[in-house]
């Protein structure tokens, strides 16, 4: 007697299992084999984002989202890092397609961009220090007396005095004019005597600060010193550079059929999200806005933001890589939601630095005021946060001063 056989059926769990695989699947960032990655413009969009929100200030519940300028990662080591990974990528695209001097001219025409736009405003905002009563991002009082206007003229533009939020535009016209010394190491094949050099100076300011003044003591720049802060940017600098072979590198590994790397990726997993826990419950430093900064060691805070501790550095490599893996893992739902905003945003980052400067100006000086620090004020300030943030977006989208102000 015939028995008429049940079709197959696909265990439950297995079925959801494979439809969950497809859902990820269809999820996950596909790079383009040409082009900008807009991955790293919402990144750096959302370091835009994160820095008008923190810069603002006062209470405001955003800073779940930002940190307030106060945990272990800030919007700063993102931008710094970011700025070196592109110039990295773009530059190799560029040392294969004109020369390493091509290369070269192009770093060093964006430095002249970065020092012309880091005068420009630095004499911008000493002018409206002086000559108005206006609320400004740092006690006018660190400015003193100008006893003598064609000395302080000669020190902004000699790069020896920044003000109002212009220290960091320093230290990327020095790290660009620096580039072409690491451009050449990269392109002869040397990354690692590179990457040894940065190290070590970077350890010579966290044991001797006073001995790593590099190029120069800058005025109201004691925040971000170019020979801790450079480590962000040379590392990030030589990842773009070699960025195709490490993609290849991690593309084989990926594919090995191991199940203990599976285990390893959950294992790092956990130990960057604990690392970064650590870093928040532990952090003791903040953001000093032109403040002084205290010596790196002498403090014992390896989570300081100035001399950029090792804790900190653990903590953003840890809270890089989760982003990172989450954007592309999570890219078409993230894209969807947030790119009509932090993607232009990203893409007209050094814009957005600028104008923000003003915009922290308007929001502590045009009714309703943004930024005050009294218990009840965080719904307040979110949304003025928000609208000051959708401000300088609607300028980018309309290139508002595009002709004027670098992007």
């Amino acid at each position: 007697m015939a028995v008429a056989s049940l079709p197959h059926q696909t265990p439950i769990p297995w079925a959801a299992l494979h439809a969950l695989e497809r859902l990820l699947a269809s999820m996950r960032f596909v790079a383009a084999p040409i082009g900008r990655d807009p991955r790293l413009d919402l990144l750096r969009g959302f370091c835009v984002f994160a820095m008008v929100v923190d810069h603002v200030g006062g209470a405001s519940w955003l800073y779940v989202l930002t940190g307030g300028n106060t945990g272990p990662v800030t919007a700063a080591e993102g931008f710094v890092f970011l700025s070196g990974l592109v110039l990295g990528i773009v530059s190799r695209r560029r040392v294969a397609r004109d020369g390493l001097q091509a290369a070269v001219r192009s770093a060093l025409a964006r430095a002249w961009t970065l020092y012309a736009l880091t005068t420009a405003l630095t004499l911008i905002f000493i002018a409206l220090t002086v000559g108005t009563g206006l609320a400004i991002w740092v006690d006018r009082s660190l400015l003193a007396e100008v006893r003598s206007w064609p000395d302080l003229i000669a020190s902004v533009v000699l790069l020896r005095f920044t003000w109002h939020g212009t220290d960091i535009l320093a230290l990327y016209a020095l790290l660009l004019a620096g580039a072409p010394l690491a451009l050449l190491l990269l392109a002869e094949g040397k990354p690692w005597r590179l990457l040894a050099g940065s190290w070590a100076l970077w350890l010579l300011y966290q044991v001797a600060p006073e001995r790593a003044v590099i190029p120069w003591p800058i005025e109201h720049a004691t925040t971000f010193p170019l020979a801790a802060w450079q480590l962000l940017f040379v590392n990030a600098l030589a990842i773009g550079y070699h960025r195709d072979e490490i993609a290849a590198w991690l593309t084989h590994e990926s594919a090995r059929p191991d199940v203990s790397i599976i285990r390893h990726r959950v294992a790092l997993g956990a130990a960057a999200c604990a690392l970064l826990v650590l870093g928040a419950a532990l952090t003791t430093g903040q953001a000093y806005a032109m403040g002084q900064s205290m010596p790196a060691l002498g403090s014992l805070d390896l989570f300081d933001k100035p001399s950029l501790g090792i804790g900190r550095i653990a903590a953003f490599a840890s809270a890089a890589v989760l982003i990172y893996a989450f954007v592309t893992l999570c890219w078409h739902p993230i894209e969807r939601v947030l790119g009509w905003l932090l993607i232009p945003l990203g893409q007209a980052s050094l814009y957005a630095y600028a104008v923000h400067l003003f915009v922290i100006v308007l929001a502590y000086n045009v009714p309703p005021y943004v930024g005050g620090a009294d218990p009840g004020w965080e719904l307040h300030n979110s949304i003025g946060q928000l609208l000051l943030v959708l401000l300088i977006w609607a300028m980018v989208k309309r290139k508002v001063l595009f002709g004027l102000i670098p992007r």
